[in-house]
């Protein structure tokens, strides 16, 4: 197996990285489209999908390929995203399942490879847990045509990769037995709410997830830290809050008739407050593992999680007033708080660029 000093290493990375990028952007003007609003270009059919599997599946792969250093291990997020490109085009859709089961079968496959040649540990098992959920979900919507099923082990897939993590960074802190505990519990409730096989329990497991990183996960304490640490703090915190949110939200939705509108705002309060409140608080220490790019701090870099708050409280009044109009205001403030967050970064990794060429 090659490593990553071979020279096809950063071809591979940067093209990885680049359908990432694809299948953000024909995310986020699906996700517009279906609110009625105008977009440049025509939106792919299948927009929580892409979200879900092109997007996030390639950057989790290529994470964990990455802290691998195997080139090998490239092919999991390579076939996410080219599952993404292949989505594009309705017929076609078929093969892009294929390419998106396939990535997630690989990336269980490198969990299990790290386990193996490395050690096995509690958040290692949560994270390839959660790999599972995506395969599960992406075989179950290509069965049976349930996207409902994806959704599910879409979520599984994202919370527990982010609570794994999380999880592995308060490994050296002395926990209580009922932390751990808990921990454990709401990971069980939330793969069991992944098969279906107990009702309500994803949405439990989530609410119980986001108590427990509010008490207990690190960077609550670090809010008023300065520069990046201060910045990942804040963005993590206000997650945890959101998946609180959208955990409460979904539980109502399923407890109560007619209340599908709800259901879907908290799923939304999951995978936009939560899963892109993560992504804006561990950019600064992805891109230099990834990429090899060292963002310069920069203030305005906590705007785009303050309007990613304000966007997502006005969709739930929107959906609670039954107003469309300021639901699709709040769909814009997503989409432009996404954007403003990548021109900003990439301001600030121009700056870390100009530093870095400037004599001492």
């Amino acid at each position: 197996m090659k490593s990553a000093r071979s020279p096809q290493w950063g071809r591979a990375v940067a093209a990885c990285a680049l359908l990432a990028v694809l299948a953000l952007l024909s995310g986020v003007t699906g996700g517009l489209a279906r609110l009625g609003l105008p977009v440049p270009v025509m939106p792919a059919p299948v927009h929580g999908a892409l979200m879900l599997c092109a997007f996030f599946g390639t950057l989790i792969a290529l994470e964990r390929a990455v802290a691998l250093q195997r080139l090998a291990g490239l092919v999991a997020p390579l076939l996410a995203g080219v599952g993404g490109v292949l989505a594009q085009v309705p017929v076609l859709l078929p093969l892009a399942q294929v390419c998106w089961a396939a990535a997630a079968a690989g990336l269980v496959a490198l969990y299990i490879y790290a386990g193996v040649t490395r050690t096995w540990s509690l958040h290692l098992l949560v994270e390839a847990g959660g790999a599972s959920c995506w395969l599960i979900g992406v075989l179950l919507w290509m069965r049976h045509g349930d996207l409902a099923a994806l959704t599910r082990g879409g979520v599984g897939f994202l919370v527990l990769t982010i609570a794994g993590e999380r999880r592995e960074l308060t490994q050296m802190v002395r926990l209580p037995p009922l932390a751990r505990r808990l921990f454990v519990a709401a990971v069980a409730l939330i793969a069991l709410g992944v098969s279906g096989v107990l009702p309500f329990s994803l949405w439990t497991g989530c609410a119980l997830l986001a108590v427990w990183l509010l008490r207990w996960d690190i960077a609550p304490r670090a809010w008023r830290a300065a520069g990046w640490p201060g910045h990942t703090a804040q963005c993590l915190t206000v997650g945890y809050l959101w998946l609180l949110v959208g955990a409460l939200l979904g539980l109502y939705g399923e407890l109560t008739v007619d209340a599908a509108a709800v259901a879907a705002t908290g799923l939304h309060a999951v995978l936009l407050g939560f899963v892109f409140a993560m992504v804006f608080g561990h950019a600064p220490i992805i891109l230099p593992a990834l990429l090899r790019l060292r963002p310069a701090y920069t203030g305005v870099a906590r705007m785009p999680l303050w309007l990613l708050a304000a966007s997502l409280a006005l969709r739930i009044v929107a959906v609670g007033l039954g107003r469309h109009d300021a639901l699709m205001v709040a769909g814009a403030g997503h989409a432009l708080a996404i954007l403003l967050f990548a021109a900003v970064m990439l301001r600030a990794v121009s700056a870390g660029l100009h530093r870095k060429e400037m004599p001492a």
